[in-house]
């Protein structure tokens, strides 16, 4: 049975007589090198198709007067993601006078899955109530290859409705990821400039070393020359 697996990008849906759908796919790069013969067996057969996207797509409330998205992020030094409540939204709250009404306009964003799935598998993505599955669990898994029809099975709902949930929990946590991503690059980036400062200090000690071994070069060849005075010392008194 041919078998091929692949990333591409979906460049058209053409809708031709008798109710076909012609679907266009464009694969760059490397990514069928060495699968196009088990490709060529396929042609007019029939085939499973299954498409999964890899970015997630996803909508950002932004404030009209500061061009600013309304929901901010912090994260703390354990990589747990908060929002932030804006500062003149705190300052009413803390006054208890009622909320100005800002104007606001939803700007549709992308993001890469991968960025998305390693915050969920990170274990610090947040919770909510109306999608209580482990979908840490369900994402690893279907990274491993489980298929969304077994998943669904053992959680007792169709396949296209976990294709769903899924969408939706991705859509939800993408601008968390988004912080989250950002504080592990710089955690990392941290992380190398201390090993790096600290390869740079290892090698005073080896500079220090090489200074000793001239110094007691020198100290060798003065004590040599005192020994050819001593000697010609002796000659002379013999």
């Amino acid at each position: 049975m041919a078998y091929v697996e692949f990333n591409a990008l979906v460049k058209k849906v053409n809708l031709k007589p008798k109710g076909v759908k012609e679907i266009v796919l464009e694969i760059n790069g490397t990514a069928l090198d060495g699968k196009l013969d088990q490709l060529s067996e396929m042609i007019d057969q029939k085939v499973e198709v299954n498409l999964d996207s890899l970015v997630v797509n996803y909508n950002v409330t932004i404030n009209a007067k500061t061009n600013k998205p309304v929901t901010e992020y912090k994260v703390d030094d354990k990589g747990v993601v908060s929002e932030v409540q804006p500062t003149h939204e705190q300052l009413e709250a803390d006054l208890e006078l009622p909320q100005e009404k800002v104007k606001t306009r939803v700007e549709e964003e992308q993001l890469d899955r991968e960025i998305v799935d390693n915050f969920i598998l990170s274990g610090l993505s947040p919770n909510y109530t109306d999608l209580p599955y482990d979908f840490a669990n369900i994402v690893k898994r279907k990274i491993e290859g489980e298929s969304y029809y077994k998943l669904a099975n053992e959680l007792g709902i169709s396949s296209g409705k976990i294709v769903e949930f899924v969408d939706e929990y991705r859509k939800r946590v993408a601008g968390s990821a988004v912080a989250w991503h950002e504080w592990k690059e710089n955690q990392e980036t941290v992380s190398t400039n201390e090993e790096e400062q600290t390869s740079d200090e290892e090698v005073v000690p080896q500079e220090k070393g090489t200074e000793t071994v001239e110094e007691t070069e020198v100290e060798s060849s003065d004590q040599e020359d005192a020994e050819i005075d001593f000697g010609s010392f002796d000659n002379e008194e013999f």
